[in-house]
């Protein structure tokens, strides 16, 4: 019997040993993977023993130091082992698990660390605590192929970190459940045909799936496309965290060049919200600049959790700029009414810190209220949105839009259609607008319509079908447009 036959034979009686959630992929899929040169070691050449329930750390240790002496090979995973952290930390590394799992450990891939491969692995926590993170990689052209990380119990916190030192990192059929997502900084990473799934629970609070972030320094060149996200605050994030703290003498982060395309979202907050600056933290000067946003859509019909579709939030001398979404569709309710603004677009400068920027964003959008903007009710479980479009200053004379540009569907809002407020004469576009059923249940002491505008702005081809109100009001509609 060869070496490699010997190994299957070995992954195949362990198989009762792996984690119930489910297996990463067949034994068949791992055995079709072209195993590298160098080495090949099983862990339990070194003593690991799957489903002792014992700690399995200094063995699994062992097998990934002997292929990193040896210049690089591959380690075999072929069961479920308790461990600790494990450090990968060389060059030309393959973790290779067949029916593979790690209970209760870390996977770290080092700074020193290239060429790492981790393909048809599970990672998973058992203990319930929000600080346990299963990955954390700052090595350069790391690929991930079906790896699935797990909470379970479910818990809050990350499960991995992609940090700012990482560079040419991919992952191809990443699974996550029970828990937040990730934080990706660095360069040019890949995340694709993924399957993240989280829950919102109390105390757990199903965050961003991709939380991107520049730590004091350039996050560029990410990609993400081709998956679905159910049940997180957003299929990404550009966080507050980009930019500069107090005191930091150095340029300030910036995130540029991200692709977010073909992802489905479900029973999640939003699709996309972008904050530098704009929440409590106290990071100021963040640049978010170049992101193409395509065909991306939201389903939450009976408003369990969505807010608002893309929001654009910006404050402490932020910019966001140059963002193009197209093909965006959501299909909502909002989970609530009265407590925070819900808008299928939400663009918002706020009056904190050093003025603040939004440039050049175009959004082609079509949003859709299944029951077409009936007041909540139990026959129309959650809420209207307030607006279609939201688009304000919270401080008129403070901070700066331009180059807004609009292509907008919107059926079913309780406030109006689309509101512009004061201080952005002609920085909106409204290129394309129709709107049907809006202002169907406006409160008395907040005037709104179909189009309500404070400022000067540019109407295109325009149907608006206001229920309650005029199709156009405010001051800028008090003298002919």
């Amino acid at each position: 019997m060869d070496f490699d036959s010997r190994l299957d034979r070995r992954a195949a009686l362990l198989g009762g040993c792996a984690v119930s959630l489910s297996a990463v992929v067949p034994l068949e899929a791992a055995r079709a993977v072209q195993l590298p040169r160098g080495r090949v070691v099983s862990v339990e050449d070194f003593g690991a023993r799957a489903g002792s329930g014992r700690d399995d750390t200094q063995a699994i240790q062992m097998a990934i130091d002997t292929v990193q002496r040896s210049g690089g090979g591959t380690v075999l995973v072929p069961g479920r082992y308790r461990c600790g952290n494990i450090v990968i930390s060389g060059a030309n590394v393959r973790i290779q698990g067949r029916s593979g799992w790690l209970q209760d450990g870390r996977l770290t891939v080092k700074p020193t660390a290239s060429n790492v491969e981790v393909a048809d692995l599970g990672i998973v926590s058992t203990t319930g605590q929000a600080s346990a993170y299963l990955l954390d990689v700052s090595g350069r052209n790391c690929r991930f192929t079906n790896l699935e990380l797990v909470k379970d119990p479910i818990a809050g916190g990350y499960q991995g970190y992609i940090r700012q030192v990482s560079s040419g990192c991919s992952f191809d059929g990443l699974r996550l459940r029970g828990s937040n997502g990730l934080l990706v900084a660095g360069t040019d990473h890949v995340f694709e045909n993924f399957d993240l799934q989280s829950t919102m629970t109390a105390g757990v609070g199903g965050d961003d799936a991709f939380a991107i972030k520049a730590l004091e320094g350039l996050t560029q060149n990410i990609t993400i496309r081709n998956g679905l996200v159910r049940g997180y605050s957003a299929i990404v994030s550009f966080g507050s965290e980009i930019g500069a703290r107090a005191g930091f003498a150095g340029a300030p982060g910036a995130v540029r060049n991200v692709t977010v395309e073909n992802v489905r979202a479900e029973l999640c907050t939003s699709l996309v919200f972008f904050k530098p600056g704009a929440l409590i933290y106290d990071w100021r000067n963040g640049v978010v600049e170049h992101v193409k946003l395509a065909n991306l859509t939201l389903d939450d019909p009976t408003g369990r959790y969505f807010q608002s579709g893309i929001r654009i939030y910006a404050a402490r001398g932020a910019i966001v700029r140059d963002v193009q979404a197209t093909g965006i569709r959501i299909n909502a309710r909002a989970k609530t009414r009265g407590v925070v603004p819900t808008a299928a677009l939400d663009m918002t400068l706020f009056d904190v810190g050093a003025p603040a920027r939004i440039d050049d964003v175009r959004v082609q959008l079509a949003f859709i209220d299944p029951y077409a903007g009936a007041p909540h009710s139990a026959a129309a479980p959650g809420f209207p949105i307030n607006h279609v479009v939201e688009i304000e200053k919270r401080n008129p004379a403070k901070g700066s839009m331009s180059g807004i540009v609009l292509d907008v569907e919107g059926t079913g809002s309780s406030f109006g259609g689309v509101y512009v407020g004061a201080g952005l004469d002609r920085a909106v576009q409204l290129q394309r607008a129709v709107l049907r059923r809006v202002a169907t249940d406006p409160p008395a002491t907040l005037g709104g319509g179909g189009i309500w505008s404070d400022s000067s702005i540019g109407l295109g081809d325009v149907s608006v079908d206001s229920v309650r109100l005029p199709k156009f009001a405010g001051r800028a509609f008090q003298k002919p447009r």
